[in-house]
């Protein structure tokens, strides 16, 4: 079922957990890069070998063949993990010139056949990076000056559920799990989905929680605490 969603958050840190939580993600990044290009690497010469001495060869669907051999039937084969960064490496979009109506045209299409991965597609980041990429539509952001790292997921459909299931995704919030919360740190995520925005009832409709950290859960606790009392 389609359901367009979002979700957007800015967690502060203290001077050591911020400059810790950074090191440690780009360090996962860098190393799921590295095993993505070996993993790239086999991929292309399993594809080279298949089509071999075969006219007209599908290498998109043979693409698609190799990937689903080793995933799980639970998931499409489009969910595995690290799917478009291969595929965008081997298949990469290619400037091609088009004549229409007597004028050549520049556009870009989808390579047909396989290309070799290049290890320039799969750059580590530098450790001081501000940015890291979740897949195409989310992202992992850092504020030095101000101590904040900053989780975004564009509105797009299951945008949210693809940022968590994402290994980065997923090793951001195992990451929080292990934050030592100080004073004056932690914070809150938010979003929303077509689905809430269309309750038209007073108060209806508005962004909701989906995550707190430190003095933000600290405060929910309690209110939630204080308000139980009260009945």
């Amino acid at each position: 079922m389609s359901r367009n969603d979002w979700e957007r958050g800015e967690i502060k840190m203290s001077v050591k957990e911020f400059g810790a939580v950074r090191r440690d993600l780009i360090t996962f990044h860098n190393q799921r890069s590295a095993d993505l290009f070996v993993r790239a690497q086999q991929v292309y010469q399993t594809l080279k070998i298949s089509g071999k001495g075969k006219r007209g060869f599908n290498y998109h669907d043979a693409f698609e063949a190799v990937l689903n051999s080793n995933h799980s039937t639970r998931y499409s084969v489009s969910e595995v993990d690290g799917y478009h960064e291969i595929f965008d490496s081997i298949f990469p979009n290619e400037k091609i010139e088009k004549l229409v109506a007597g004028q050549i045209i520049p556009s870009w299409e989808r390579s047909a056949k396989p290309k070799a991965p290049k290890r320039n597609q799969f750059a580590p980041l530098k450790m001081n990076s501000d940015r890291i990429p979740v897949g195409h539509e989310a992202g992992i952001g850092f504020d030095k000056a101000k101590r904040v790292i900053i989780w975004s997921v564009s509105e797009n459909n299951h945008a949210v559920e693809r940022a968590h299931e994402h290994s980065t995704g997923r090793e951001f919030f195992k990451r929080l799990s292990r934050v030592v919360w100080t004073r004056g740190t932690g914070g809150e995520i938010v979003g929303n989905d077509e689905y809430n925005q269309d309750n038209r009832e007073s108060g209806g409709g508005a962004n909701y929680t989906t995550h707190r950290f430190g003095v933000a859960e600290k405060q929910f606790k309690q209110s939630f605490a204080a308000a139980r009392s009260w009945r």
